[in-house]
């Protein structure tokens, strides 16, 4: 019987996604608002959702400092729609 690989997961980076059972990238949202700073670990998908409304309450001045990183911390918040 042949083993499965899995994909390397680069210290959890990597998910399956429950929707399509697909690995798929994850990126580190953060915020900060008056009850301090707020990170999500999401993947893109959820970076849309999410970001939409972290960027409706920044345009209100809610919240600052919104950021979107990779896996190397490289910023992309403007990789995303929901921040352009």
């Amino acid at each position: 019987m042949a083993t499965r690989t899995q994909p390397a997961h680069h210290h959890g980076i990597l998910r399956r996604d429950p929707r399509t059972g697909r690995f798929v990238k994850i990126y580190t949202l953060s915020y900060t608002s008056e009850h301090g700073t707020h990170t999500r670990t999401l993947p893109a998908r959820g970076i849309q959702t999410i970001g939409r409304l972290v960027n409706r309450l920044g345009e209100r001045g809610e919240v600052w400092d919104i950021s979107v990183t990779d896996r190397n911390g490289h910023d992309v918040t403007f990789d995303f729609t929901c921040f352009t």
